[in-house]
């Protein structure tokens, strides 16, 4: 069934508990009807006392709405962006509020994303007005929380109200929630922070992601002689680091190295594969403790031998991360990376090899050919300056258009080691644009390198206004999201990028049915959709002046389409035709008032036909059941 809702979010986190069978298995008196009763699963793990005093927890005012936020379904949808000078390709950028539009990439995006990098407001000196309830459409909720003029929103803060920091945690909390359901399992998000939040950011951070997924809190140093306005010149920021799950690695740096060991392929140097941290063990970190299998009959000239993770043939002699001692430690690599980088043939990746030791025993090292370093926790590099970030955009528009723009080779550090080659980068607080223009470069730095950059972006910006004053204004840039756009259009001109993007803007859905729940609280999706249905017009579905493109772009959002999948315009002799197609999924949309059994065969048979189900007489639309995949609106 085509499916024109945005995801239910309560119900993707129940489909995910997989392990909720072996709980039933262990403790069997903790499940009613099937269902989990929490409060006897306390009693039986904890030892209860008052918890109003033993029990640790961060609350504030909101909290709970904010978890009524992240399940409400969304109501709006994405319009395909009418300006003609973008070069079409496969990144995406959308102008919206990001909290809708993280919601209605929940189906298409569902663990897709490898990293995500946000630098959201900062909360100073005044508080915000975020209102995340929305109306019958996007400028009912624009106007009721009063962020509407003529040319966009007005400034996302306003005078203080005392309620400071609840106010922003209750802005970031369901969109940090949101987003971590698009990671990877082996996702990391980077999140920039400053004094004010970056306790509260902490915090939250730790109830999302998990207190045991924290990686770092980085301190950028963007200005060197520091604020001055108060007592102490600050001289940093911060960097928040977490990744998703205990499969994510992070990748090391570029170093220049003079090296010592060479063999046939050239330099290289030995690292130690075993993880020293004493804190890990296979207690804790289960997928880092599995054995190697070395064949001693593969020893080459240089002293290594053939590894395996799986014990066949001449793989025989098991090794697992001991340490000297013969305590129990971990692999700092994954089975999966370990796997990868088990190679023969190719020097430019690091290899995993087997060296026997004076003792008789074997060591596991991986043998690095891509000089590299672990990043520090302390950036003081020039070219990651704040002033630096307000040179490129100079260079670019030739006037400064963007206060406090964050630095491109800042960026590029992070998605360098964020992602790979073929990973997509996600940026909900996009600002100027500076991750597009990162990935861009970052990926034909990895061409000189010999590599394939093929990463992709997602940027959201809010259509925030800039200020009437201001020289972005006064250039024309009504709102921080033209600023955006445009700067990813004069970074891809700039640099000759081969790839551009689609660009989109959140709106209200082209469907009536959401329109009619509102005023029909209490009937049900399906049944107002059979009511729009059995009207005379068989257009009535659709809004007032809704686009068959923006049809299309919704339809396939909601049913798994990602925003880069391409369409084209197909016409014959009888039908017109708008497909939609990416990889090898395809759903040809028709329009047409009247379709016969003919217009099978014109749809191929791995493709699905989306089509007016007034368009259908009960005999075409049996026998077309018969011969394709075929859905109505």
């Amino acid at each position: 069934m085509l499916n024109l809702e945005s995801q239910n979010i309560q119900n993707q986190k129940i489909n995910e508990l997989e392990k909720v069978e072996e709980l039933k298995n262990i403790f069997p008196e903790i499940f009613e009807d099937g269902k989990l009763n929490i409060e006897k699963f306390k009693n039986i793990l904890f030892d209860i006392k008052d918890e109003k005093t033993e029990h640790y927890s961060f609350n504030w005012n909101g909290k709970q709405d904010c978890y009524k936020i992240i399940k409400q379904k969304s109501n709006l949808t994405l319009k395909v962006d009418d300006d003609k000078t973008i070069p079409d390709g496969n990144n995406v950028f959308i102008e919206g509020d990001n909290l809708e539009v993280l919601k209605l990439l929940q189906t298409s995006y569902h663990k897709k994303i490898k990293m995500i990098y946000i630098d959201p407001p900062y909360n100073k000196d005044k508080d915000f007005v975020y209102s995340d309830t929305w109306g019958d459409t996007i400028t009912n909720y624009l106007i009721q929380t009063d962020q509407l003029r003529e040319e966009g929103y007005t400034s996302t803060k306003t005078s203080s109200t005392g309620r400071r920091h609840t106010n922003w945690l209750n802005m970031i909390y369901p969109r940090l929630w949101l987003s971590r359901n698009l990671l990877k399992d082996d996702g990391v998000i980077f999140v920039s922070i400053d004094d004010d939040e970056v306790h509260n950011l902490r915090k939250v951070m730790d109830e999302i992601f998990g207190e045991e997924n924290f990686v770092a809190q980085i301190m950028p140093i963007v200005n060197p002689g520091g604020r001055d306005y108060n007592q102490i010149a600050v001289t940093h920021e911060y960097l928040l680091v977490y990744i998703k799950t205990e499969n994510a690695e992070l990748n090391e740096i570029k170093k220049d190295i003079e090296f010592k060991l060479f063999d046939s392929n050239g330099g290289f140097e030995l690292r130690d594969l075993r993880n020293r941290n004493p804190k890990f063990h296979s207690g804790n970190r289960p997928n880092l403790f599995y054995p190697f299998y070395v064949n001693p009959t593969s020893e080459d000239e240089y002293g290594n031998c053939a590894l395996s993770l799986k014990k066949d043939g001449n793989y025989t002699i098991e090794i697992k991360p001991y340490n000297s001692t013969g305590k129990e430690s971990v692999w700092r690599w994954g089975t999966i990376k370990s796997n990868e980088n088990i190679v023969k043939d190719n020097p430019k990746l690091s290899q995993i090899v087997a060296k026997k030791k004076l003792d008789g025993g074997w060591t596991i090292s991986e043998k690095n050919r891509r000089t590299t370093t672990k990043v520090k926790s302390i950036w003081d590099e020039t070219e990651m300056r704040t002033e630096d970030g307000t040179r490129q955009i100079r260079a670019l528009f030739n006037e400064t258009l963007f206060d406090h723009p964050k630095p491109k080779d800042f960026l590029k550090r992070i998605i360098e080691i964020g992602s790979n080659e073929n990973d997509i980068i996600l940026d909900f607080f996009a600002g100027s644009g500076t991750t597009a223009h990162a990935v861009m470069e970052l990926n034909q730095d990895d061409e000189k390198d010999g590599k394939i950059g093929n990463r992709k972006y997602i940027l959201v910006q809010l259509p925030e206004s800039t200020d009437s004053n201001s020289e972005a204004y006064k250039a024309g840039y009504k709102k921080i999201s033209d600023i955006t756009k445009a700067r990813i259009k004069k970074a891809i001109e700039k640099l000759d990028y081969k790839d551009g993007f689609k660009s989109y803007k959140l709106d209200s859905s082209n469907f009536q049915v959401f329109k009619e729940l509102k005023k029909r609280p209490n009937d049900s999706f399906e049944d107002i959709v059979k009511m729009l249905k059995m009207s005379v017009f068989n257009k009535n579905i659709f809004t007032q002046n809704a686009k068959e493109i923006d049809i299309v772009y919704e339809v396939g959002l909601k049913n798994g389409f990602s925003l880069s999948a391409k369409n084209e315009l197909i016409k014959n002799e009888k039908y017109n035709f708008i497909k939609l197609y990416e990889e090898n999924r395809e759903f040809y949309f028709c329009f047409s008032d009247k379709i016969e059994l003919d217009i099978a065969g014109f749809i191929p048979s791995d493709s699905k036909l989306i089509c007016y189900d007034k368009a259908l007489d009960d005999s075409t639309k049996m026998n077309l059941k018969d011969k394709i995949d075929l859905e109505t609106l």
